[in-house]
């Protein structure tokens, strides 16, 4: 049995995921496909436009066999920490050969070579990344810095491209935990964050339509089976949850808001003189960042600060079983042998961090309108 993974967010599923999933499909002769889904806020700290049940549905009728949802406190992180989720779940469950992603390149051996030198820096690259994170670098561009150094062989402008990072952290991950799955890449058309809507449109393009005229045309830029879910979807407009941030900002102290994951070297004592001058979440962004520390990486503190934190695991204990098709139901037995726990039933659970997604649920159903009882009351998806 040929099982291929996808790690996404699908805010929403457009035209050119629809593209790789069915290049996935043919790459690896899958029987079957999986979607480990991120959570109620995106990598980069944002509320996602459309509900995790939305965007589970998207993926299903387009055309996955099981749909998961990563952990909250995997899914709003760094790029290590978010691979190492998603590929964490992928390798747990036991039966996946395959894993598919996008990328700016199908060059597998620069993919690898990279993540090889991440996995166990060479001298080159801890003297370079040591000069420049004393010039004042953010460790993101330090980094890239440092892998341009050690990697000569590598093209230097993919070192720096999203989806490349991105893909070099998912085989990081593999080496880290000793995985056997494959990885399929699949040529990435379009940018990243493009508002452009022609060709394949990016999932910020499509936002940023929609946001602009909710009735706007989409044919040709989502599949039909995604545009019937968006039609009826109750959505998360931008700068919802502001107040309820800046509040639980103001009643934080510096000592508290250092406990943040990715707060540290004074950057609690920018936020907190900012408070003081800022109306909105984007205001406080723009007020705190420097070349040091990036806007994805206020995004990603901001939002950590506003759902609070717990001790955090090293590796997905569980996901939630968000949804399956009626074709995989062979493919949940497998997965069920193996023992890796898949969570259907939220208000049964007592682990650490699902407390944390059903906050961030809790929260991203606030910000959109809705009771935030609505987060309990969301049903497994059979298609």
């Amino acid at each position: 049995m040929k099982v291929c993974g996808i790690i996404a967010e699908y805010d929403p599923f457009h035209e050119g995921h629809l593209h790789q999933l069915r290049r996935a499909r043919e790459l690896t002769q899958a029987d079957y496909m999986v979607c480990v889904l991120g959570s109620a806020f995106s990598q980069r700290g944002d509320a996602m436009m459309f509900s995790t049940q939305d965007r589970a549905r998207m993926a299903l009728a387009n055309g996955f066999d099981l749909v998961l949802g990563m952990p909250y406190s995997f899914s709003c992180a760094q790029a290590n920490r978010f691979a190492v989720g998603g590929v964490g779940i992928l390798h747990q469950l036991g039966v996946v050969t395959h894993q598919s992603f996008g990328c700016e390149t199908t060059d597998l051996k620069a993919l690898s070579d990279t993540a090889r030198m991440l996995h166990a820096p060479d001298a080159v690259f801890k003297h370079a990344l040591k000069q420049a994170l004393e010039d004042g670098h953010s460790f993101a561009k330090a980094q890239g810095l440092a892998m341009a150094a050690s990697l000569p062989q590598v093209d230097e402008a993919l070192l720096s491209a999203p989806n490349f990072i991105l893909g070099v952290s998912y085989l990081r991950a593999h080496l880290e935990l000793g995985s056997t799955i494959t990885p399929a890449v699949v040529l990435r058309q379009g940018d990243y964050h493009s508002r452009d809507t022609g060709g394949f449109a990016s999932a910020s393009a499509v936002r940023a339509m929609l946001q602009k005229n909710p009735e706007a045309d989409l044919n040709g830029i989502c599949p039909q089976k995604s545009q019937q879910v968006i039609r009826q979807a109750v959505i998360h407009p931008p700068g919802a949850l502001d107040k309820a941030l800046l509040a639980r900002l103001r009643d934080m102290s510096p000592e508290t808001l250092r406990q943040v994951p990715e707060i540290s070297e004074g950057l609690e004592d920018r936020i907190k003189k900012a408070l003081r001058e800022v109306t909105s979440r984007a205001d406080l962004i723009n007020q705190v960042k420097t070349r040091r520390y990036p806007a994805a990486r206020i995004s990603r503190a901001l939002t950590q600060a506003l759902i609070g934190t717990q001790p955090r695991e090293s590796l997905p204990s569980y996901a939630r079983l968000l949804g399956f098709s009626n074709r995989a139901k062979p493919l949940l037995a497998a997965i069920t042998q193996h023992g890796f726990p898949l969570v259907d039933r939220p208000a049964q659970e007592r682990r650490v961090d699902m407390r944390l997604d059903m906050k961030a649920e809790e929260l991203w159903y606030l910000g959109s309108g809705q009771p935030m009882k609505t987060a309990w009351q969301q049903e497994m998806i059979r298609l």
